[in-house]
């Protein structure tokens, strides 16, 4: 037992430290933060929670974290019954806040969903007094977004780790940046989260899953396309616009 905790330690230790990357590069973490993590019952998200829970044993500064689920009415997507996440907060150790979205009587899509549910976010993690909101968008999901804005606004720019809103009332932050979905996977099982898989109907349509695919398997032969991706947009590459008044905004 002694033996299985110490090599559970080691392995937390080892995976804060692309959290820690993330964190002293983009400034996303200060001392008395308010951290809101959205936790969907994902391997990324449970996995976010897991690591930014353990952070404050091994690296300063001190922080709160609360965690933060959005519960559908009226629409299945394969999220985890309440109570098995909220078994898992309580063994966490961590305050925690179900918000609900009803989608009854709504047109389901994925613009939709996404607008909603960020929208009960924002106001959740604001009301409860949250100066910061975690997300546990990984490296593909960061160049997937990358490539998406390229394909359909011209310009190759990504979510960033750092990004306030309302004035800087609240701030978005994404320590996972660094991490691939393999990584999370493992990370996720070496710590027995209690994972789910979402069964969303649009999760394997549309322009994201057929840019998700097409990555894949361009990393079959470009083992660095992900990374070389993320680097792009670091550098801030972008092509020239012909026509600025047709800007649109960004993924």
């Amino acid at each position: 037992m002694a033996d299985a905790e110490s090599r559970l330690r080691r392995t937390i230790r080892f995976y804060l430290r692309k959290v820690n990357r993330a964190v002293a590069r983009y400034g996303l973490i200060e001392a008395g933060d308010r951290i809101a993590v959205a936790v969907s019952g994902g391997k990324d998200s449970l996995s976010l929670l897991r690591l930014l829970r353990e952070r404050p044993r091994y690296v300063p500064p001190p922080y709160e974290l609360v965690a933060l689920h959005i519960h559908y009415i009226g629409w299945e997507v394969g999220a985890p019954p309440p109570e098995v996440l909220e078994a898992h907060f309580q063994r966490e150790g961590v305050p925690y806040v179900f918000e609900e979205v009803d989608f009854r009587g709504e047109e389901v899509n994925c613009f939709r969903c996404s607008w909603l549910r960020r929208k009960a976010l924002f106001l959740t993690a604001h009301r409860l007094g949250c100066n910061k909101l975690a997300l546990a968008h990984h490296l593909e999901d960061i160049a997937e977004t990358a490539l998406l804005n390229l394909l359909q606004h011209g310009r190759l720019e990504r979510p960033q780790p750092l990004y306030p809103l309302f004035g800087g009332k609240l701030t978005l932050i994404r320590p996972l940046v660094f991490f691939t979905a393999h990584e999370l996977r493992r990370f996720a099982r070496i710590c027995g989260l209690p994972v789910y898989e979402s069964t969303c109907p649009y999760a394997r349509t549309g322009q994201r899953a057929m840019v998700g695919a097409f990555l894949r398997e361009l990393q079959k032969v470009r083992p660095e396309v992900y990374i070389n991706i993320y680097r792009a947009t670091e550098r801030g590459l972008a092509f020239p616009e012909r026509h600025p008044a047709r800007r649109n905004r960004p993924v």
